[in-house]
Protein backbone atom coordinates (compact mmCIF):
# COMPACT_ATOMS: atom_id res chain seq x y z
CA UNK A 1 0.00 0.00 0.00
CA UNK A 2 1.37 3.81 -0.45
CA UNK A 3 -0.14 6.82 0.73
CA UNK A 4 0.02 10.06 -1.05
CA UNK A 5 0.20 13.26 0.59
CA UNK A 6 -2.69 15.65 0.15
CA UNK A 7 -2.88 19.29 1.43
CA UNK A 8 -6.63 20.55 1.98
CA UNK A 9 -6.58 24.58 2.53
CA UNK A 10 -9.76 24.96 5.02
CA UNK A 11 -11.61 28.24 5.82
CA UNK A 12 -14.21 28.40 8.23
CA UNK A 13 -17.80 29.80 7.38
CA UNK A 14 -18.70 28.96 11.10
CA UNK A 15 -16.07 28.77 13.68
CA UNK A 16 -15.00 25.29 14.60
CA UNK A 17 -14.97 24.12 17.65
CA UNK A 18 -12.34 20.67 18.60
CA UNK A 19 -12.07 21.17 22.28
CA UNK A 20 -10.58 18.95 25.30
CA UNK A 21 -12.17 17.47 27.75
CA UNK A 22 -11.70 20.44 29.77
CA UNK A 23 -13.61 22.26 27.04
CA UNK A 24 -10.55 24.37 26.32
CA UNK A 25 -9.90 25.28 22.63
CA UNK A 26 -6.13 26.35 22.11
CA UNK A 27 -5.47 24.02 19.19
CA UNK A 28 -7.29 22.82 16.14
CA UNK A 29 -7.69 18.58 17.18
CA UNK A 30 -6.71 16.50 14.56
CA UNK A 31 -8.46 13.50 16.44
CA UNK A 32 -11.67 15.47 15.95
CA UNK A 33 -11.10 16.06 12.22
CA UNK A 34 -10.46 12.33 11.76
CA UNK A 35 -14.18 11.70 13.84
CA UNK A 36 -15.86 14.45 12.01
CA UNK A 37 -15.15 12.60 9.15
CA UNK A 38 -15.77 9.14 10.31
CA UNK A 39 -18.90 10.17 11.40
CA UNK A 40 -20.28 11.80 8.46
CA UNK A 41 -18.67 8.71 5.91
CA UNK A 42 -20.34 6.38 8.33
CA UNK A 43 -24.09 8.79 7.25
CA UNK A 44 -23.07 8.15 3.82
CA UNK A 45 -22.62 4.75 4.13
CA UNK A 46 -25.69 3.98 6.09
CA UNK A 47 -27.86 6.08 3.56
CA UNK A 48 -26.32 3.89 0.31
CA UNK A 49 -27.00 1.03 2.19
CA UNK A 50 -23.44 -0.46 2.42
CA UNK A 51 -23.71 -0.67 6.60
CA UNK A 52 -26.82 -1.77 8.06
CA UNK A 53 -27.92 -2.08 11.82
CA UNK A 54 -25.95 -5.16 12.42
CA UNK A 55 -22.65 -3.83 11.56
CA UNK A 56 -23.81 -1.15 14.61
CA UNK A 57 -22.20 -0.78 17.90
CA UNK A 58 -24.38 0.82 20.03
CA UNK A 59 -21.87 1.05 22.70
CA UNK A 60 -19.37 2.80 20.55
CA UNK A 61 -21.92 4.89 19.03
CA UNK A 62 -20.77 3.85 15.27
CA UNK A 63 -20.07 1.12 12.42
CA UNK A 64 -17.69 -0.96 13.68
CA UNK A 65 -16.26 -4.44 14.40
CA UNK A 66 -12.51 -5.37 15.27
CA UNK A 67 -10.11 -7.94 13.46
CA UNK A 68 -9.25 -10.66 14.50
CA UNK A 69 -5.57 -10.58 13.12
CA UNK A 70 -5.22 -14.31 13.65
CA UNK A 71 -7.83 -15.03 11.27
CA UNK A 72 -6.99 -12.28 8.97
CA UNK A 73 -3.26 -13.58 8.35
CA UNK A 74 -5.01 -17.29 8.00
CA UNK A 75 -7.01 -16.11 4.99
CA UNK A 76 -4.47 -14.07 3.28
CA UNK A 77 -1.78 -17.31 3.32
CA UNK A 78 -4.71 -18.45 0.57
CA UNK A 79 -4.29 -14.90 -1.29
CA UNK A 80 -2.03 -12.13 -2.63
CA UNK A 81 -1.05 -9.49 0.22
CA UNK A 82 -1.29 -6.53 -2.25
CA UNK A 83 -3.90 -3.85 -0.83
CA UNK A 84 -7.19 -5.28 -2.92
CA UNK A 85 -6.78 -9.06 -1.30
CA UNK A 86 -6.56 -7.55 1.98
CA UNK A 87 -9.53 -5.08 1.36
CA UNK A 88 -11.39 -8.58 -0.07
CA UNK A 89 -9.93 -10.55 3.13
CA UNK A 90 -11.39 -8.06 5.73
CA UNK A 91 -14.67 -7.57 3.93
CA UNK A 92 -14.63 -11.27 3.74
CA UNK A 93 -14.60 -11.38 7.51
CA UNK A 94 -17.40 -8.86 7.77
CA UNK A 95 -15.67 -6.43 8.47
CA UNK A 96 -17.97 -2.83 7.97
CA UNK A 97 -16.28 -0.68 5.22
CA UNK A 98 -16.25 2.71 7.82
CA UNK A 99 -13.67 0.15 9.87
CA UNK A 100 -11.90 -0.22 6.67
CA UNK A 101 -11.45 3.51 5.52
CA UNK A 102 -10.53 4.65 9.24
CA UNK A 103 -9.25 1.77 11.14
CA UNK A 104 -10.49 -0.37 14.25
CA UNK A 105 -8.64 -2.57 16.21
CA UNK A 106 -6.17 -4.95 13.90
CA UNK A 107 -5.95 -2.59 11.32
CA UNK A 108 -4.91 0.56 10.83
CA UNK A 109 -6.78 3.68 8.69
CA UNK A 110 -6.33 4.16 5.55
CA UNK A 111 -6.53 8.31 5.83
CA UNK A 112 -4.42 10.08 8.66
CA UNK A 113 -3.51 13.29 9.02
CA UNK A 114 0.31 13.98 9.02
CA UNK A 115 0.19 17.64 9.73
CA UNK A 116 -2.26 20.70 10.31
CA UNK A 117 -0.55 24.54 9.76
CA UNK A 118 -2.21 27.81 10.54
CA UNK A 119 -2.66 29.95 7.94
CA UNK A 120 -2.66 33.46 8.00
CA UNK A 121 -6.19 35.95 9.49
CA UNK A 122 -6.75 33.27 12.15
CA UNK A 123 -7.67 33.21 15.93
CA UNK A 124 -8.53 31.43 19.14
CA UNK A 125 -10.65 33.17 21.03
CA UNK A 126 -14.15 35.56 20.22
CA UNK A 127 -13.27 37.16 17.33
CA UNK A 128 -17.06 37.03 16.00
CA UNK A 129 -18.50 38.34 19.58
CA UNK A 130 -21.04 35.64 19.91
CA UNK A 131 -22.79 35.51 23.39
CA UNK A 132 -21.72 32.64 25.65
CA UNK A 133 -25.58 32.11 26.01
CA UNK A 134 -28.71 32.07 23.93
CA UNK A 135 -32.01 32.00 25.87
CA UNK A 136 -35.26 31.52 23.52
CA UNK A 137 -38.69 32.00 25.70
CA UNK A 138 -41.05 29.58 25.60
CA UNK A 139 -43.92 31.63 25.54
CA UNK A 140 -43.21 34.51 22.61
CA UNK A 141 -40.78 35.61 20.18
CA UNK A 142 -38.57 36.90 22.90
CA UNK A 143 -34.78 36.35 23.01
CA UNK A 144 -32.11 37.06 25.01
CA UNK A 145 -28.12 36.58 25.51
CA UNK A 146 -25.47 36.61 28.55
CA UNK A 147 -26.91 38.35 31.37
CA UNK A 148 -29.77 39.15 30.57
CA UNK A 149 -30.68 35.66 30.68
CA UNK A 150 -33.43 34.60 33.34
CA UNK A 151 -32.16 33.17 36.28
CA UNK A 152 -31.61 29.58 36.66
CA UNK A 153 -34.98 29.64 38.80
CA UNK A 154 -36.85 30.76 35.54
CA UNK A 155 -34.98 28.71 32.92
CA UNK A 156 -38.11 26.04 32.84
CA UNK A 157 -40.05 28.60 30.59
CA UNK A 158 -36.84 29.20 28.62
CA UNK A 159 -34.90 27.35 25.87
CA UNK A 160 -31.36 27.63 26.79
CA UNK A 161 -28.29 27.18 24.19
CA UNK A 162 -24.64 27.68 25.38
CA UNK A 163 -22.30 28.85 22.78
CA UNK A 164 -18.35 27.81 23.17
CA UNK A 165 -16.26 31.22 22.70
CA UNK A 166 -13.07 29.35 22.97
CA UNK A 167 -13.36 28.38 19.18
CA UNK A 168 -11.12 28.52 16.20
CA UNK A 169 -12.16 31.30 13.18
CA UNK A 170 -9.67 31.97 10.08
CA UNK A 171 -7.46 29.72 7.54
CA UNK A 172 -5.61 26.66 8.28
CA UNK A 173 -4.16 23.62 6.39
CA UNK A 174 -4.41 19.88 6.71
CA UNK A 175 -1.51 17.89 5.76
CA UNK A 176 -3.46 14.29 5.00
CA UNK A 177 -1.38 10.62 4.51
CA UNK A 178 -4.34 9.27 2.22
CA UNK A 179 -3.87 5.54 0.49
CA UNK A 180 -3.48 5.94 -3.29
CA UNK A 181 -6.28 3.19 -3.96
CA UNK A 182 -9.18 5.28 -2.51
CA UNK A 183 -8.25 8.74 -3.50
CA UNK A 184 -10.20 9.09 -6.44
CA UNK A 185 -13.18 6.72 -4.80
CA UNK A 186 -14.08 7.57 -1.36
CA UNK A 187 -11.55 10.46 0.03
CA UNK A 188 -12.43 13.12 -2.81
CA UNK A 189 -15.90 12.45 -2.83
CA UNK A 190 -16.09 12.55 0.58
CA UNK A 191 -14.66 16.12 0.64
CA UNK A 192 -16.85 17.09 -1.61
CA UNK A 193 -19.72 16.19 0.32
CA UNK A 194 -18.27 17.57 3.66
CA UNK A 195 -17.39 20.94 1.86
CA UNK A 196 -21.07 21.03 0.76
CA UNK A 197 -23.03 19.52 3.10
CA UNK A 198 -20.76 18.12 6.24
CA UNK A 199 -19.84 19.79 9.93
CA UNK A 200 -16.33 19.41 11.18
CA UNK A 201 -15.10 19.62 14.75
CA UNK A 202 -17.99 19.62 17.37
CA UNK A 203 -21.11 21.94 18.35
CA UNK A 204 -22.92 21.54 15.36
CA UNK A 205 -26.44 21.62 17.23
CA UNK A 206 -25.84 25.68 17.32
CA UNK A 207 -24.52 25.77 13.53
CA UNK A 208 -20.49 25.48 14.83
CA UNK A 209 -18.58 23.61 12.41
CA UNK A 210 -18.94 24.56 8.51
CA UNK A 211 -16.08 24.82 6.53
CA UNK A 212 -15.35 26.23 3.26
CA UNK A 213 -12.24 24.43 0.96
CA UNK A 214 -10.31 26.27 -0.51
CA UNK A 215 -7.75 24.53 -2.49
CA UNK A 216 -6.35 21.12 -2.50
CA UNK A 217 -2.66 20.21 -3.27
CA UNK A 218 -1.44 16.27 -3.99
CA UNK A 219 2.09 15.95 -3.79
CA UNK A 220 3.02 19.66 -4.12
CA UNK A 221 0.83 19.86 -7.47
CA UNK A 222 -2.64 21.92 -7.93
CA UNK A 223 -5.58 19.09 -7.85
CA UNK A 224 -8.13 21.62 -9.37
CA UNK A 225 -10.55 19.11 -10.59
CA UNK A 226 -11.44 17.28 -7.03
CA UNK A 227 -14.76 18.58 -7.16
CA UNK A 228 -15.03 16.44 -10.05
CA UNK A 229 -14.66 13.31 -7.93
CA UNK A 230 -18.06 13.50 -6.29
CA UNK A 231 -19.08 9.62 -6.56
CA UNK A 232 -18.34 6.94 -3.99
CA UNK A 233 -16.58 3.92 -5.32
CA UNK A 234 -17.26 1.46 -2.63
CA UNK A 235 -15.32 -2.09 -4.17
CA UNK A 236 -11.99 0.04 -3.68
CA UNK A 237 -11.88 -0.58 -7.30
CA UNK A 238 -12.16 1.01 -10.66
CA UNK A 239 -15.65 -0.70 -11.56
CA UNK A 240 -17.86 1.77 -12.71
CA UNK A 241 -20.70 -0.44 -11.56
CA UNK A 242 -20.06 0.65 -8.30
CA UNK A 243 -20.30 4.00 -8.07
CA UNK A 244 -22.41 5.77 -6.11
CA UNK A 245 -23.90 9.32 -7.27
CA UNK A 246 -24.88 10.90 -3.16
CA UNK A 247 -27.24 13.14 -4.78
CA UNK A 248 -30.26 10.42 -5.01
CA UNK A 249 -30.17 10.68 -1.17
CA UNK A 250 -30.41 14.18 -1.10
CA UNK A 251 -33.89 16.06 -0.13
CA UNK A 252 -34.56 19.97 -0.28
CA UNK A 253 -37.69 20.53 1.87
CA UNK A 254 -39.69 23.71 1.84
CA UNK A 255 -40.95 23.48 5.51
CA UNK A 256 -38.78 22.37 8.92
CA UNK A 257 -42.08 20.06 9.82
CA UNK A 258 -40.54 17.92 6.89
CA UNK A 259 -37.09 17.84 8.45
CA UNK A 260 -38.15 15.71 11.60
CA UNK A 261 -40.22 13.53 9.30
CA UNK A 262 -38.90 10.04 9.29
CA UNK A 263 -39.14 7.40 6.29
CA UNK A 264 -36.94 4.04 6.98
CA UNK A 265 -37.88 3.16 3.29
CA UNK A 266 -36.74 6.03 1.72
CA UNK A 267 -33.68 7.59 3.77
CA UNK A 268 -33.11 11.44 2.59
CA UNK A 269 -30.60 13.83 4.26
CA UNK A 270 -33.10 16.66 3.73
CA UNK A 271 -32.25 20.23 3.73
CA UNK A 272 -34.00 23.62 3.94
CA UNK A 273 -32.50 26.38 3.16
CA UNK A 274 -32.29 29.98 2.38
CA UNK A 275 -34.49 30.79 5.75
CA UNK A 276 -32.51 33.62 7.12
CA UNK A 277 -30.02 35.99 5.61
CA UNK A 278 -27.62 38.32 7.09
CA UNK A 279 -24.16 40.09 6.59
CA UNK A 280 -23.44 39.11 10.85
CA UNK A 281 -23.13 35.61 11.76
CA UNK A 282 -24.30 35.99 15.48
CA UNK A 283 -27.67 37.52 14.01
CA UNK A 284 -27.83 33.99 11.74
CA UNK A 285 -27.01 31.70 14.18
CA UNK A 286 -29.29 33.81 16.80
CA UNK A 287 -32.37 33.38 14.35
CA UNK A 288 -31.91 29.54 13.85
CA UNK A 289 -31.64 28.63 17.30
CA UNK A 290 -34.64 30.77 17.68
CA UNK A 291 -36.59 28.87 15.25
CA UNK A 292 -35.24 25.73 16.21
CA UNK A 293 -36.04 25.76 19.65
CA UNK A 294 -39.88 27.36 18.83
CA UNK A 295 -40.10 23.95 16.92
CA UNK A 296 -38.99 22.02 19.48
CA UNK A 297 -41.63 23.59 22.03
CA UNK A 298 -44.42 23.51 19.76
CA UNK A 299 -43.78 19.42 19.44
CA UNK A 300 -43.72 19.35 22.99
CA UNK A 301 -47.08 21.36 23.03
CA UNK A 302 -48.09 19.17 20.21
CA UNK A 303 -48.41 16.19 22.11
CA UNK A 304 -45.34 14.53 20.82
CA UNK A 305 -42.78 11.37 21.84
CA UNK A 306 -40.88 12.66 24.25
CA UNK A 307 -38.17 10.38 23.57
CA UNK A 308 -38.46 10.88 20.10
CA UNK A 309 -38.23 14.50 20.54
CA UNK A 310 -35.12 13.99 22.14
CA UNK A 311 -34.07 11.75 19.35
CA UNK A 312 -34.66 14.35 16.58
CA UNK A 313 -33.57 17.61 18.63
CA UNK A 314 -30.96 15.94 20.51
CA UNK A 315 -30.61 16.19 24.45
CA UNK A 316 -27.22 15.46 26.85
CA UNK A 317 -29.14 12.57 28.71
CA UNK A 318 -29.49 9.15 28.40
CA UNK A 319 -32.19 7.35 26.45
CA UNK A 320 -34.45 6.47 29.62
CA UNK A 321 -35.63 3.20 27.81
CA UNK A 322 -32.08 1.74 26.96
CA UNK A 323 -29.07 2.46 28.45
CA UNK A 324 -26.40 0.96 26.72
CA UNK A 325 -27.31 3.84 23.85
CA UNK A 326 -25.22 7.27 23.84
CA UNK A 327 -26.84 10.70 24.97
CA UNK A 328 -28.65 12.08 22.09
CA UNK A 329 -26.83 14.42 19.44
CA UNK A 330 -29.26 16.64 17.58
CA UNK A 331 -30.07 15.48 14.12
CA UNK A 332 -31.56 19.02 13.10
CA UNK A 333 -28.53 20.96 12.71
CA UNK A 334 -28.60 24.83 11.98
CA UNK A 335 -26.79 25.09 7.79
CA UNK A 336 -25.42 27.83 7.38
CA UNK A 337 -23.56 28.97 3.62
CA UNK A 338 -21.92 32.02 2.76
CA UNK A 339 -23.60 33.95 -0.45
CA UNK A 340 -23.20 37.35 -2.15
CA UNK A 341 -20.71 38.37 1.10
CA UNK A 342 -23.78 37.27 3.09
CA UNK A 343 -24.30 34.19 5.52
CA UNK A 344 -27.60 32.72 4.41
CA UNK A 345 -28.73 30.02 7.16
CA UNK A 346 -31.57 26.77 7.16
CA UNK A 347 -31.38 23.77 8.65
CA UNK A 348 -29.76 19.69 7.48
CA UNK A 349 -31.35 17.26 8.53
CA UNK A 350 -30.30 13.00 9.54
CA UNK A 351 -32.94 12.12 11.19
CA UNK A 352 -33.62 9.15 8.62
CA UNK A 353 -30.47 7.80 10.40
CA UNK A 354 -32.80 6.72 13.23
CA UNK A 355 -33.18 4.19 14.51
CA UNK A 356 -30.49 2.91 14.87
CA UNK A 357 -28.25 5.18 14.71
CA UNK A 358 -29.62 7.57 17.10
CA UNK A 359 -26.32 9.43 19.06
CA UNK A 360 -26.34 11.94 16.09
CA UNK A 361 -23.07 13.84 15.76
CA UNK A 362 -19.87 13.74 18.62
CA UNK A 363 -21.17 16.64 20.39
CA UNK A 364 -24.56 18.45 21.54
Amino acid sequence: MGKKEINVDLQTITPLWTGDAWQENTKIRSSSLMGSLRFWFEVICYFAGIVSEKDFDSKKGRFEEEVNQDKFEKELKSNNTDFKSQIKTLKGMGIPVPSIVFGTTGWRSLIGIKEIKLLEDYCFGNVLNLPSRICVSKQNDEVKENNNCPKRSDENNWSVFYLSNSYFYGHFNVKFLVEEEILDSIFYPLLNFMDEYGYWGGKWNIGYGRLKIIGIKQNNNAKNDWTNNNKFNFSFEDNKNEEFDLSKYLKFVNNFANLIVINHEDKKIKILHDKVQNQDLKDVIKELIKIKAKERAQNKNNGGDTEKRHEIFGTTKKPPNNENLLPQGSKILPYIKTKNGSYVGGFLSIADLLEPYVEGERDV
